[in-house]
């Protein structure tokens, strides 16, 4: 299955490629905008994702880490061609743009390996001149074998920091290119996969592809050791034809043992694996649960547990450890076999006057050249099937059927810097022939229609992906009129939060439709609504950067000054609190903001949509963590905030949904009830059944 070419685009477009100017923002409709300026990035390189430090002085602004630009402009489609992540194709197409050094690395690999294999010939050399048989004079000789001493390594090195040069830049190609893949999937696809799964591809999975090559570029892995053992088998049949098949025996001896051992060890391997793996869960989860452990006294227990595990560990380790002693020893007492039938026939053969004494002594050396060799290419052999099996996991997780056509159409775009051409609306990939996005409409008009028409979810239905036999939203209506305040409440599963994630576009309804100024919102791409919603949810994530970057993350793409980052705090109640802080905006937040309180968490959070200024408004329990003075003030910047916008508001007190122009109650996927508060409560039905039993929660 072929993917599409903007998702090509995507994955492949080089840094340099991206030079372009951004194009503005659609000038906003609403008076408030002007209260938070917007300063579009107009730079040759790509979009800065948020700031690294925020700038020491008030007016300097958060500039974000630079891109390495230096990323080669000929990026070649064949390396997501098809519907493979990876494919071997496209890691040859990225080798191919270091030729040179490949030639290098060739060349000095053919030089190290003459001079590896001319040292058992120079050794047999040496004996025989210092038994008086041989023609050169021992000085000249000795020269000869110091030059081989000499070169070898240096050949070695030329060749192993070549190699290390092109596969760690191939590497770093690849490691970006699988991060945008995951970047750009379906929100079914996060829901399936947890967080340590997708980073083990990134690490552990990639990680085996890096070794393939980084952990057999010495002397008797990889290359090296199969130059090594074509080289030594001409050379022995050119020496002596009867001799030769000894050595053969031998090396077909130790591939079979080698081979046998890892078989053996594999399900071995696999448990030390899964224990290794078990212990960094156990760790991880006690750290990251460590105030509940704390509050139930669970030390104990968790010592207990990890004690339990760090014993299985220890055993398989050590049967892993007998194995492995266990082949070495076999494997020399193959050696050792094949050099006393060497030493005999050899042996015999020297007495007799058919073999000379330095051809022996050559045979000797390239026996244990021929066996180290054997083992290294065995071992590669054996890395190679670990890497193929994590490239198929990676190909596996990341097929292109999970990739996100609309948010990867509008990414595509935005790193292209212009509208991408779907006159034609295919892509070709040898036979395969795919339309795309081809009912995508020129996004430019989006924020326009966000700034000047009514929300409509008609007759939506949904169910999570997962849990398919579950209906969340069963048919439910509800118009969010533009620049007015819509509170929507229900119990808990009532589908409100669903609700804030359709119109957030993490998915799309099953069935219904949800348009904006009468435009159905799937005609624009994702990257383009998103600068048009603002969502604060009721536990807001954090990065763990400082408090301006979170703050900045706002407006992702732009280039933010302080001020406008002081403006945005102040206006959420957060500043006092912020210039507090040890570092002020320069304080890091910690692992998901835990450095922070939930209240000064969530009054960031505020800040941050604040700063993006989007004509629509989504507060997901956007006050719930604040205290009364807190919830007063901010909920008076949101008020302020929400003058002109199209809001939808969901909360459980009254203070915050009172006001609204507009309260929908929700109740099994469907609006039940719609008026203003006071309607609602003379009516008497489910709305003020919840005032009049939940009055505490509400006030």
């Amino acid at each position: 299955m072929a993917i599409s070419t903007w998702s090509a685009r995507l994955l492949l477009t080089p840094a340099s490629s991206r030079a372009t100017l951004w194009p503005p923002r659609p000038p906003a409709a609403n008076p408030l905008s002007s209260s938070f300026p917007r300063k579009r990035l107009h730079l040759a390189r790509p979009p800065r994702a948020y700031i690294s430090a925020p700038a020491p002085g008030p007016e300097a602004a958060y500039a974000a880490p630079t891109l390495d630009a230096a990323a080669a402009a000929a990026d070649v489609a064949a390396a997501i061609s098809s519907s493979d992540a990876i494919t071997w194709a496209g890691v040859w197409a990225l080798l191919s743009r270091h030729r040179a050094r490949i030639a290098v690395c060739l060349a000095a690999l053919v030089a190290c390996t003459a001079c590896t294999l001319s040292m058992p010939l120079f050794s047999g050399r040496f004996f025989e001149t210092l038994i008086g048989r041989g023609n050169e004079p021992l000085w000249r000789l000795l020269s000869k074998i110091a030059a081989l001493y000499t070169l070898e390594p240096i050949f070695t090195i030329i060749f192993v920091i070549n190699m290390t040069i092109i596969w760690e830049q191939v590497m770093a190609r690849l490691r970006s290119q699988i991060f945008r893949r995951i970047l750009i999937q379906k929100m079914l696809f996060f829901d399936r996969h947890k967080v340590g799964e997708l980073t083990g591809l990134l690490t552990s999975d990639l990680g085996s592809l890096k070794s393939i090559v980084s952990d057999n570029i010495s002397r008797d892995r990889g290359l090296r050791a199969l130059s090594e053992i074509i080289g030594t088998l001409c050379i022995l049949f050119t020496l002596s034809t009867e001799l030769a098949p000894v050595l053969g025996l031998l090396m077909v001896s130790v591939s079979v043992l080698v081979a046998i051992f890892k078989r053996s060890t594999v399900p071995t391997f696999k448990s030390y694996g899964i224990l290794q793996a078990r212990i960094s869960d156990c760790a991880s989860e006690t750290f990251s649960a460590i105030r509940t452990v704390r509050s139930f006294g669970g030390e104990k227990r968790q010592i207990s547990l990890f004690d339990n595990l760090a014993s299985a560990y220890q055993i398989s380790g050590t049967k892993l450890g007998v194995l492995k002693s266990a082949n070495e020893s076999l494997t020399r007492v193959v050696v050792y076999v094949s050099l006393m039938a060497l030493y005999i026939l050899g042996g015999r053969k020297v007495n007799a006057g058919k073999l000379s004494v330095g051809t022996m002594v050559s045979f000797i050396g390239y026996t244990f050249t021929l066996t180290f060799a054997v083992q290294g290419a065995v071992n590669t052999l054996s890395d190679l099937r670990v890497t193929l099996a994590s490239v198929e996991r990676i190909n596996s997780v990341l097929s292109a059927k999970d990739i996100d056509d609309s948010l990867a159409y509008g990414l595509a775009k935005e790193l292209d810097g212009k509208e991408l051409d779907d006159s034609n609306g295919v892509y070709e990939n040898g036979s395969v022939k795919k339309h795309f996005m081809s009912e995508l409409k020129s996004s430019s008009s989006c924020s326009n229609l966000a700034w000047s028409g009514d929300i409509h979810l008609k007759e939506v239905h949904f169910s999570y992906p997962l849990r398919s036999d579950v209906e969340i939203l069963n048919g439910l209506d509800l118009t969010i009129e533009c620049g007015k305040v819509t509170a929507l409440v229900g119990p808990s599963g009532a589908g409100k939060s669903t609700v804030v994630q359709l119109l957030a576009r993490y998915y799309e309804p099953t069935q219904g439709s949800i348009t904006v100024a009468g435009e159905d919102i799937r005609v624009f791409d994702k990257r383009e609504w998103s600068r048009v919603v603002s969502l604060v949810n009721q536990d807001p994530v954090l990065f763990s950067v400082s408090v301006g970057e979170n703050i900045a993350y706002g407006l992702p793409d732009d280039v933010v000054s302080k001020d406008e980052i002081i403006k945005a705090a102040k206006a959420a109640n957060a500043h006092e609190f912020i210039i507090s802080l040890p570092q002020g905006y320069d304080t890091l937040v910690g692992e998901r903001g835990s450095l922070l309180s939930g209240g000064q968490r969530q009054r960031i959070a505020i800040a941050r949509a604040l700063l993006k200024n989007a004509p629509i408004l989504i507060l997901d329990e956007a006050t719930s963590a604040l205290d009364a003075t807190s919830e007063r003030l901010v909920q008076e910047a949101l008020n302020h905030l929400m003058k002109g916008r199209t809001s939808l508001v969901i909360a459980h007190r009254l203070s915050t949904v009172q006001n609204a122009h507009r309260i929908a109650v929700c109740a099994e996927g469907r609006i039940t009830e719609l008026g203003t508060h006071g309607e609602l409560v003379a009516k008497g039905g489910s709305y003020a059944s919840l005032v009049g039993t939940q009055r505490l929660a509400f006030e």
